[in-house]
């Protein structure tokens, strides 16, 4: 009975474990989710997945060009270099008028600093953003991540538990089993013990019996007074 209940104890305790395993699982699940998408995401932008047809295949990785220098130069860039453009006129025309050599040269330069202005500049920001877009992405990877290693950390220590919950359990199952067939086994020898201290008194282990009919050795008939005695 004691070894039966503290079994049930034990199992229970494994039970406990793994209900508390699974909340854990359950917990960090959407974490662990959003860091796989976001890595696949990242490889598709670094161009290592393989997956040529996602979009943004390769951008964190590709060359700046053309096309990305009108995607990010200035809103106002082409306002800033007409107004530019007619200063420089204005400045010019009063002395060397409108169309000549000092003014287009003038205009030359400044069209040159502008466009390399423009460039840096949206370079700069080309960069800056697939470094914000990466530095996000490998956020909610490292999220991912770390979910993954606190899951495995919660199912390491929950799983010995629950284990040594278990052994517990047949441990203490094995040692009632022993110990009711120890109980048994000495129950059994003591009664053969005893039958065979009965067996004394005849031939074949049958009890003798007196005259007045009680097996020989009794305490029963003793004390009674025999027919006509003491009258």
């Amino acid at each position: 009975m004691a070894a039966g209940t503290q079994a049930d104890a034990q199992n229970r305790a494994s039970d406990t474990q793994l209900s508390m395993f699974n909340t854990i699982n359950g917990q960090q699940q959407p974490f662990r989710q959003a860091g796989v998408d976001a890595t696949s995401k990242l490889s598709d932008m670094l161009g290592t997945s393989g997956k040529t047809d996602s979009q943004g295949y390769g951008s964190l990785t590709s060359n700046f060009t053309p096309a990305d220098f009108q995607a990010n130069k200035d809103p106002g860039y082409e306002f800033q270099r007409q107004q530019g453009e007619n200063a420089v006129r204005n400045a010019d025309t009063p002395t060397a008028g409108a169309l000549s050599g000092g003014t287009l040269k003038d205009l030359m330069s400044f069209n040159q600093g502008m466009a390399s202005t423009g460039y840096n500049n949206a370079f700069n920001r080309f960069q800056q953003q697939n470094t914000n877009i990466f530095a996000r992405l490998s956020g909610i990877a490292g999220l991912g991540q770390n979910a993954a290693a606190n899951t495995g950390t919660a199912g390491t220590q929950l799983g010995i538990g629950a284990g040594q919950a278990q052994a517990g359990a047949g441990a203490s199952q094995a040692g009632g089993i022993v110990g009711a067939t120890n109980s048994l086994g000495g129950g059994a020898y003591s009664l053969a013990g005893l039958l065979s201290g009965q067996g004394g008194g005849s031939a074949g282990g049958a009890p003798n019996y007196n005259a007045g009919g009680y097996a020989a050795g009794s305490d029963a008939g003793m004390g009674s007074i025999a027919p006509g005695a003491g009258g």
